[in-house]
């Protein structure tokens, strides 16, 4: 009975062993996989503070919708002044165009009636 005692006290002694083996390797296992989880989120917030670094050199370095639609308006208002000026200067060069032809017609017409008289006498 004595040596199914020792028997049954090296067996849970050995069982304890391993048991105790198996948990220092659980918590080893477990303190690597920390280590790596915080790595991984430490390069996520990383990458997270990238982008918002990278928004606000946008918000920074890009021009607002509003200040952007008020350029654009006093360019288009400008264009639309320089198109009413040239049309108004076409429009009055057109129109002494259209009285020098006038002009020189009614010129052409007298001396073609003149020269017509004179040759007719």
């Amino acid at each position: 009975m004595k040596d199914d005692h020792i028997s049954l006290k090296t067996y849970v002694d050995q069982k304890f062993e391993l048991s105790e083996k198996a948990v220092q390797a659980a918590l080893a296992a477990q303190k690597e996989a920390i280590i790596k989880a915080e790595n991984a989120t430490e390069r996520r917030f990383e990458s997270v503070n990238e982008f918002r670094n990278t928004l606000a050199d946008q918000q920074r370095n890009l021009m607002p919708r509003s200040e952007s639609e008020i350029v654009v308006k006093g360019l288009n208002d400008r264009i639309q002044i320089l198109e009413d000026s040239v049309l108004k200067s076409s429009s009055a060069t057109g129109g002494a165009r259209n009285l020098w032809v006038i002009i020189v017609g009614v010129i052409g017409l007298v001396a073609t009636v003149v020269g017509l008289v004179a040759y007719l006498k």
